[in-house]
């Protein structure tokens, strides 16, 4: 890694190009150097003010830290000049989906489309977030005093269908923890438990994923072999465990994400509940903010987060 950072700094040194200097700063990210990092975006941005990417990975650094109207302004830009940016669409279609604006990340994945027609994840996530607009509006416009219909909020939306239960009108809202209502989608479908995670799985680079409890029993995994799900589990049980105990004498915050890095693949973990944690398999160059928003809108339709 270290070789192949100081063989990139080099050529932009002397050839100059915004696909270098993405490389570099990706590489940089990679090393843990953030500030070196952004550095280099900004630096891509002066010589190559339309290319779109390096706003993409300041958008991604700024996510990492928590700074989401950062990462907009930073998406915004990349968009703005770059119209055939995947990566700045992709991420704002992620993140204005998981703000409940399905239009707009709907007005995103349609670009997308434009950009790479035929890609079957894209199509799946337009199927559901039409259906999840279509459930926004529906529940907006329901008259706001009737005892005749339940109203369908948000949580409630993402929530998993339970194959053997049927969610029945109560006299209170429903909320997360006491009804499963299945999520709306074009024809009589609904999203089970494995259905919630095909999404994340299909990514480019993602090669399997499972969540599992505290104790590293497999909840529901998708893309893994057969038996490989539970050595998954039980790996990354062990290695949250780990990072907890570790946290804990130090007196420091829990971690909510971790990462085990290969020569051939990666590990990364998310926690985004007391029980349950998700892990994927992914190829060593997946760019982890961007599996993060995935992952997080996974546990959402799983009913987790």
């Amino acid at each position: 890694m270290e070789s192949e950072f100081e063989r990139l700094r080099k050529k932009v040194e002397n050839y100059p190009s915004a696909s270098a200097y993405n490389r570099l700063a990706e590489l940089a990210r990679l090393n843990g150097n953030v500030a070196d990092a952004e550095r280099v975006c900004q630096r891509c941005i002066k010589e190559f003010p339309r290319n779109g990417q390096a706003y993409v990975i300041l958008a991604e650094i700024a996510l990492a830290g928590s700074r989401r109207e950062e990462a907009l302004r930073h998406l915004h830009a990349a968009v703005e000049r770059d119209q055939r940016s995947f990566g700045g669409h992709r991420l704002l279609a992620e993140m204005a989906s998981e703000a409940g604006e399905f239009s707009a990340a709907l007005d995103h994945f349609r670009h997308l489309q434009t950009l790479k027609p035929g890609d079957g994840t894209i199509g799946a996530r337009i199927e559901q977030l039409t259906a999840q607009s279509a459930a926004q509006s529906a529940a907006r416009s329901a008259p706001a005093t009737t005892n005749a219909t339940t109203t369908v909020t948000m949580d409630a939306v993402r929530a998993p269908a339970n194959p053997t239960t049927t969610a029945t009108p109560a006299a209170s809202p429903p909320t997360r923890s006491t009804v499963r209502t299945p999520l709306p989608r074009s024809g009589t479908a609904t999203i089970t438990r494995g259905a919630a995670l095909a999404s994340l799985a299909k990514e480019d680079g993602v090669r399997g994923v499972v969540v599992f409890d505290a104790h590293g029993r497999v909840v529901v995994s998708a893309g893994l072999p057969e038996g490989r799900a539970e050595l998954v589990a039980a790996l990354a049980a062990e290695i949250t465990a780990g990072n907890q105990a570790v946290h804990s004498v130090l007196g420091q915050d829990q971690p909510n994400c971790w990462v085990v890095e290969a020569e051939r693949g990666q590990i990364v973990a998310f926690k985004r509940d007391a029980n349950l944690t998700l892990a994927a398999v992914a190829a060593a160059g997946v760019r982890i903010a961007l599996l993060e928003l995935r992952a997080r809108q996974a546990l959402l339709d799983l009913g987790v987060a």
